[in-house]
């Protein structure tokens, strides 16, 4: 039809319905096989084809879900998934109702029409009471303005146009996008027109750029491949290489004194380096992403210390995991940071307050307690907001006694009554 047409809905369903709708299977979704992420494919699409509309409101006082696709240039086989997915509406929409869909243009002249009732879905022939397709009619020009629909980058801004909800499964979309795309822009990036990896890192020439904005330097990562390039909780990585960025030889230093401040030195030189014996592919964090004490590889563990990944002597990769408090354990060593600590790693205790011991000796964080193991007891702390944190009182077969973490003088102090 030379007029835009397409399909045209709307049903009763309540907002936990709403949600299970758009989590629900949908094998015809590219993405994640999710009915919420085939919507998201129907809005993209709206970027390439101008005049093409997709609406999904749903209006929480009504308990009223609305949803149409229009095609400036209709095909049929473009709104079969959707009509389609009149099967999974009809399973979750509020009971005892029945709604009606329609392939129509915007004219309107009705091209098709489902009955859809409780768990069923019917093309029906007869024709549809008037205010039927007037409602339908009405709800989607309502979203217009001046006769127009804003494009989807700006619908997406406005109130009471898109389903909170729905807006959440499009950014994931788009992330989606950004990846399957990614390769196809970094490959057409020049010096003039650089591609934006991340933070302060671009790529331009098929390699990988630090922008540094307080020393105006721009610095290439020797070696580096754009599309597999990575922020690892911080550390900078790629399929074949981990990065450091270090001082080059003959710098200034790296921070000014300025009165009683120190400061980054805009004058200092760096320079991206390979860190060598390190698996790029398999590099990656240890459970905390935003809190990270240890990364690991293939072969081995490793700590960040004093602005250098350091490999962990004797620590298994295979078996080596992060417990808390900066205490990581493998099939044969309990660490605290980079040091091998005496607690047995099959039978020790790691408690909220971050003590861990065994049944001889007795850690809080690199403290090492002249406690007796096997009666310790943490009886009192200041703060449930920080339990591992401030004074402790604690106790052994021998007595009572207070412990602070930060005293420089006697760790230990026995409580005398």
């Amino acid at each position: 039809m030379a007029e835009p047409t397409g399909i045209f809905i709307e049903f009763a369903i309540d907002e936990k319905g709403i949600k299970k709708l758009l989590n629900h299977k949908f094998e015809k979704a590219a993405y994640n096989k999710k009915l919420g992420y085939y919507f998201c494919e129907l809005l993209y699409d709206c970027n390439d084809n101008p005049g093409n509309v997709f609406i999904l409101n749903y209006n929480i006082k009504t308990n009223k879900c609305f949803i149409a696709y229009v095609l400036n240039h209709f095909e049929k086989s473009l709104i079969q998934a959707l009509i389609d997915s009149l099967q999974i509406i009809s399973s979750l929409k509020s009971p005892q109702t029945t709604e009606y869909s329609i392939v129509s243009s915007t004219f309107p002249e009705v091209l098709e029409a489902y009955k859809i009732t409780d768990g069923n879905v019917a093309q029906t022939n007869q024709a549809l009471p008037s205010d039927i397709v007037t409602n339908l009619m009405d709800r989607f020009w309502s979203f217009s303005e001046n006769n127009a629909f804003p494009e989807p980058n700006i619908a997406l801004t406005k109130r009471n146009y898109f389903y909170k909800n729905f807006k959440n499964y499009y950014k994931k979309y788009l992330g989606y996008i950004e990846e399957i795309e990614r390769p196809h822009k970094i490959a057409k990036a020049t010096k003039d027109n650089p591609y934006h990896l991340f933070d302060n890192f671009y790529t331009y020439d098929n390699r990988v750029f630090e922008f540094r904005n307080h020393t105006k330097q721009i610095i290439e990562l020797p070696q580096s491949d754009p599309v597999s390039f990575r922020d690892v909780a911080g550390i900078k990585a790629d399929k074949n290489f981990v990065y450091n960025a270090v001082l080059a030889p003959n710098s200034p230093p790296s921070t000014i004194k300025v009165g009683a401040f120190t400061k980054n030195n805009p004058d200092a030189i760096w320079q991206w380096v390979i860190m060598e014996g390190i698996d790029g592919e398999s590099f990656n964090y240890v459970k905390e992403k935003w809190d990270t004490v240890y990364w690991k590889d293939k072969n081995a563990v490793f700590i960040y210390k004093n602005k250098e990944l350091i490999k962990l002597e004797g620590a298994d990769s295979s078996s080596f995991i992060y417990l808390d408090f900066c205490y990581g354990r493998d099939n044969n060593h309990i660490f605290y940071l980079d040091q091998v600590i005496p607690i047995d790693v099959n039978n020790y205790t790691l408690n909220k307050n971050g003590f861990i011991y065994d049944k001889k000796n007795v850690f809080h964080y690199e403290n090492q307690l002249e406690l007796d193991a096997e009666t310790f007891k943490v009886l009192t702390y200041e703060s449930e907001v920080n339990p591992f944190m401030g004074e402790f009182i604690v106790e052994d077969k021998n007595g009572r006694y207070s412990y602070n973490r930060k005293r420089k003088d006697e760790l230990i102090r026995p409580i005398t009554e």
